[in-house]
């Protein structure tokens, strides 16, 4: 029966809704798990066959991020398809197209899927078909599955916002040097590339601040008061140290120097990234600011963790920035 027949889409309630979405969901992770293990299987045969890939699917997340307003990078749907970075994918598993699956490609690419972003729901909830039968070629299979959409522009209403950035990593074991400093360097790189990207429309940022400490109260407090007190900083991300064991006590000693919680934002990186990871939810990061007007946010400690949460927490950033500075 059509999805249109099916009782959670006539006329769902907001419980119903949610659960839907939900079951919906287990589908989807399921069909990209079934993916990730039949890394025998190329793109272009899964295309020939059905006229969509991978590659399409990373599309169609990256533009779903786009319809419904959660922050996330081309690069970031892609290694939740993939289940790693692209690059080592295509190292491990991609072989170069036969002459005869090109051929097949070719001949099949009036009925390629379309996967650029655009109304995804019909106002009934059910899904639009595509106008003028079939779906269109699409924008990123084939020879064209490596481009990378340009990203949302960055409004800051002719404003100019420099944020002067600081990393504390929470770790005993990168501490003692047992193993690199990851998620403070992933922080880093994410707030350089979102500078970057966005240095047309006004906003600069600089990391001016990289610490390492242990999983100790008073000395994670005491790091963060050094910055926040001459403040020589106008945020500070904490990775690490979040959870639910003894030794994760982050929170705690945020909460020493915050003045004026910011819940808000704790909550939604908890809410958005609880879709891709659903243990995100039991993190107890806080996010607030201290007296002296400085921003800290506790982040997770795993790389890709950090990653998601900041696709959620640098878009409004600047915006927090420029109300703290007036």
């Amino acid at each position: 029966s059509s999805l249109k027949s099916c009782p959670w889409r006539s006329a769902p309630s907001p419980a119903m809704a949610a659960l839907s979405v939900q079951v919906e969901a287990y589908a989807f992770r399921q069909l990209v798990a079934h993916l990730q293990w039949r890394t025998d299987v190329q793109n272009v045969d899964i295309m020939n066959l059905t006229g969509f890939c991978r590659n399409c699917l990373s599309k169609w997340v990256h533009a779903g991020s786009k319809v419904y307003g959660l922050p996330m990078e081309y690069d970031d749907a892609l290694e939740r398809v993939y289940g790693e970075p692209y690059s080592q994918y295509k190292q491990k598993h991609q072989k170069k197209a036969t002459e005869e699956q090109m051929a097949a490609y070719k001949s099949g690419e009036a009925k390629h899927a379309r996967t650029d972003p655009g109304p995804a729901f019909a106002a009934s909830g059910v899904v639009a078909a595509p106008s003028g039968g079939a779906g269109g070629h699409s924008t990123v299979c084939g020879q064209e599955c490596d481009a990378l959409p340009p990203p949302a522009a960055l409004d800051l209403g002719g404003a100019t916002v420099q944020a002067r950035v600081a990393v504390l990593t929470c770790s005993d074991r990168a501490h003692r040097g047992e193993y690199e400093d990851k998620s403070g360097a992933a922080i880093a790189e994410a707030v350089a590339a979102f500078a970057a990207r966005n240095a047309d429309a006004g906003f600069a940022a600089s990391v001016m601040q990289i610490r390492v400490v242990p999983d100790e109260e008073g000395g994670i407090a005491e790091a963060l008061k050094e910055w926040c007190e001459p403040r020589c900083c106008d945020v500070i991300f904490t990775t690490g140290g979040t959870g639910f064991g003894p030794r994760d006590v982050t929170p705690e000693a945020t909460r020493r120097l915050v003045q004026r919680p910011a819940e808000g934002l704790a909550r939604a990186m908890a809410w958005q990234t609880s879709f891709q990871e659903p243990h995100s939810i039991l993190s107890r990061g806080v996010c607030g600011v201290t007296g002296q007007g400085v921003l800290i946010v506790n982040l997770p400690g795993n790389p890709a963790a950090v990653r998601q949460c900041l696709s959620v927490v640098l878009p409004v950033l600047p915006h927090a920035l420029k109300m703290l500075s007036s």
